[in-house]
């Protein structure tokens, strides 16, 4: 499954069943560590659905360009 493009890593924790929060709160990896594998998700993602290593390679790039601000969607 590809994110939503309006969709975030950040957000606040959603509670549990068990009444505490999400996974992401207790997790072991590091937001650096999360982020990297988001990425690697991404990238599968696309390929999966049938993305060839250029059209992917190009569209992780414009993702960066608009996630550093570099340009305004």
């Amino acid at each position: 499954m590809i994110a939503e493009p309006d969709s975030s890593t950040t957000s606040e924790p959603a509670p549990t069943a068990r009444g505490g929060t999400s996974f992401l709160e207790d997790s072991p990896l590091s937001a650096d560590e999360l982020y990297h594998l988001t990425l690697y998700k991404w990238r599968y993602s696309l390929e999966a659905f049938g993305f060839e290593r250029k059209e992917v390679r190009s569209l992780m790039f414009m993702k960066w360009l608009y996630a550093s601000h570099r340009v305004q969607g």
